[in-house]
């Protein structure tokens, strides 16, 4: 029985041993680089850089689509874009802002229930829209890169399936078709970057869309570096905690959302305390550089639907001209807002129809031009498949007319559940902030 506990071991060891070896050495032998390319990335020691059109460049920018005039003016250089709709006037726009564009491709996410990749009817499809894609936009002067999936969920195995066939194919097709740009892929977890070191060793740089856990990059990049070699990466997301990242919760389970304010801190904070010093770190991107739905409407945008701008924007700002952050020539700096005298961490549970006064409180001087719209949105967290709500809510029709002032009287709505009390205060310079309560309405007919 010892013996076979020891043989064992000895196979377990010996298994490691290879696994580590191969992460560690075999895959990742250094490419060789064609300088001539428009964009390629140098090895420096055991550092990394981005070279484009024979010069360093380090990414400073936002993930959107819209207001690149904007963007330039304030010091940034680079957009992430999602979609390839009206492609060509967004990288001609960057073209005329001195903006580079890293071009997202858009792959269907990998499960393992699911066999598109299995299909090769499918994956035909794919390869061909891929090459249409990168055929048509592949000399454009403001490419950087392009982007590979969205994280797609790359299977942690050890033997390559279909989806990683498809994915290394697409890669191949992508650098046979366009030998001048990199191609990378953006992940949330960090687990992935093993498998995809070891099955996908073309790929030139990754991705990481990282938000409250991007204090934790440095140590998890150098627990990697144990087993692998260092590899070229840059932040494809980052900004305030997430939603899934809240830790204060209501007793219904939906996660408090902090003011414009309270987020531009920790833009400027994550900036200044963890990307400004990560010397190995290819540059980040901003999330996110437009207006639109994710969680709230209000959660990640740095613009509203009008195009104001909110503390972020001027946060950004200072950290990417090393300028001392000044918000005081902004929209309202507003602390917290309380309903009764109270606020979300009190868990507020009302009856249906009744009377209720909520009060905006700031830090700092309240402008007499300041203009105030509140309003009620059911709230609607998750979906029935539990996938992020990307559809705005419905407004409730039970809440009273907007008012422009600080405070807010409203009758709380008839239907039970769980909603958002909204508001947002904008100046007459085109800047606006925003915070919400949430608050669930309880019937007690039952």
């Amino acid at each position: 029985m010892i013996k076979l506990i020891m043989r064992l071991t000895f196979i377990i060891f010996g298994l490691f041993l290879l696994i580590f070896a191969i992460y560690r050495f075999f895959p990742f032998k250094d490419k060789v680089i064609d300088t001539e390319k428009t964009v390629y990335i140098k090895k420096n020691g055991e550092n990394f850089n981005i070279i484009r059109n024979g010069e360093n460049f380090y990414i400073k920018g936002a993930s959107g689509k819209k207001y690149l005039k904007e963007l330039s003016s304030i010091g940034g250089n680079t957009i992430r874009v999602y979609e390839t709709e009206n492609l060509e006037a967004i990288l001609d726009s960057a073209k005329i802002n001195n903006i580079a564009v890293i071009v997202d491709i858009y792959i269907p996410k990998f499960f393992k229930n699911d066999n598109f990749y299995s299909i090769k009817e499918n994956t035909s499809k794919l390869s061909q829209n891929i090459q249409e894609l990168v055929n048509k936009y592949k000399d454009h002067p403001a490419l950087l890169f392009w982007n590979l999936g969205n994280e797609v969920k790359y299977p942690n195995v050890i033997i390559k399936n279909d989806f990683i066939n498809t994915f290394n194919n697409l890669i191949n097709l992508i650098h046979t078709i366009d030998p001048n740009h990199p191609v990378s892929t953006s992940i949330i977890a960090k687990r992935e970057i093993f498998s995809m070191l070891l099955h996908s060793p073309e790929l030139d740089l990754f991705g990481f869309n990282i938000f409250a856990h991007l204090k934790h990059l440095e140590s998890d990049i150098r627990k990697a570096n144990f087993l692998v070699k260092p590899f070229p990466y840059y932040l494809s997301e980052y900004g305030n905690a997430g939603p899934w990242e809240e830790e204060q919760l209501t007793a219904w389970h939906v996660p408090v959302e902090k003011s414009t304010t309270k987020k531009a801190e920790q833009y400027r904070d994550q900036y200044e305390l963890y990307i400004k010093s990560d010397k190995k770190s290819l540059g980040s991107l901003a999330f996110y550089w437009g207006y639109k739905q994710e969680y709230t409407h209000t959660w990640f945008n740095i613009f509203d639907e009008k195009g104001r701008k909110s503390h972020i924007y001027y946060a950004l700002e200072s950290v990417w001209n090393n300028k001392n952050y000044d918000d005081s020539n902004t929209s309202a700096r507003i602390k917290y807002m309380l309903i009764e005298g109270k606020g979300a961490k009190d868990n507020l549970i009302y009856k249906p129809n009744e009377t209720k006064s909520a009060t905006l409180f700031f830090d700092g001087k309240v402008d007499s031009t300041y203009t105030y719209k509140w309003n009620i949105y059911k709230e609607k967290w998750y979906d029935n498949d539990s996938s992020v709500v990307t559809i705005k809510p419905l407004l409730s029709l039970e809440g009273i007319p907007n008012t422009n002032k600080y405070f807010f009287t409203f009758r709380t709505p008839l239907t039970e559940g769980p909603y958002r009390l909204f508001v947002n205060v904008n100046d007459n310079k085109g800047n606006f902030a925003s915070t919400n309560t949430p608050f669930y309405v309880l019937s007690d007919n039952e």
